[in-house]
């Protein structure tokens, strides 16, 4: 039986490997010292529960004022939250039992700004397949914010977000020239390729989801690696793209 796959273990295995760091946020376990010195580093930054999904246990903290900061997410149940918080506060809310010595995991990770022109949030799923040995992409799909009410920063369909073609994406939202479109679609592909071999080296399995954004420089950025990754956004915006996964997954 494969083991699950934290979002901790993931970034120890990608910044142990080959990979380029430029591809990989700053992440690191969660913990009060970690919290203080990343709010120092970084202007925003996303802490996230370890093992959790569908956006759940996600929340975007900026810097405010008079030592409080914006905290913007969603809870372990998926019930929103929107506060302003000291960081002891932000501690707290994270761990509320932990005088009773339990904490929950969490990893700190660097906030990447993956925004539109207009500044709508987006992340990239990036399907990727072992097919006879061989580390494919079996399809690439957009996911953006539809609304920007919250301010969370958090790209999930399950909180309100809309899938979309990555062509749409890249040429509407991005503004992209055929060239530089290209060009992005050949580096999310590599570096997905690549990041999956890592994974699977210790996880051996063939199929892999990846949630990637892309920087002001336009380099892919992977957020997230799934180990178990759904297709039912293919299935309803890019049914050929859909069906060739299915294929795929009978030679898996």
């Amino acid at each position: 039986m494969v083991q699950k796959l934290g979002k901790l273990e993931q970034f120890k295995l990608l910044n142990a490997s080959r990979l380029n760091p430029k591809y990989i946020p700053t992440t690191t376990e969660y913990s009060l010292k970690n919290l203080r010195l990343f709010l120092t580093q970084f202007d925003v930054i996303y802490i996230k529960h370890a093992t959790s999904g569908q956006g759940r246990g996600v929340f975007k903290i900026t810097k405010g004022q008079n030592q409080f900061y914006s905290l913007n997410g969603y809870s372990m149940q998926g019930k929103p939250i929107n506060q302003k918080l000291t960081i002891e506060q932000i501690h707290k809310l994270l761990h509320p039992f932990e005088s009773f010595g339990r904490l929950n995991p969490y990893i700190i990770q660097e906030g990447i700004q993956s925004v539109t022109k207009t500044g709508q949030p987006f992340s990239i799923r990036v399907h990727v397949q072992s097919v006879n040995g061989e580390w494919k992409v079996g399809g690439i799909l957009a996911n953006i914010n539809s609304e920007l009410l919250d301010n969370n920063g958090i790209v999930n369909r399950r909180r309100g977000s809309k899938i979309l073609p990555i062509q749409r994406l890249l040429k509407h939202y991005l503004r992209l020239n055929p060239q530089e479109e290209r060009e992005l679609l050949e580096k999310i592909s590599d570096v997905s390729i690549e990041a999956s071999e890592i994974i699977a080296n210790k996880y051996p399995v063939r199929e892999f989801g990846l949630d990637v954004g892309v920087d002001t420089y336009l380099n892919p950025i992977i957020f997230e690696v799934n180990k178990n990754p759904g297709i039912a956004g293919f299935h309803l915006i890019e049914p050929k793209l859909w069906r060739q996964i299915v294929q795929n997954r009978k030679s898996l």
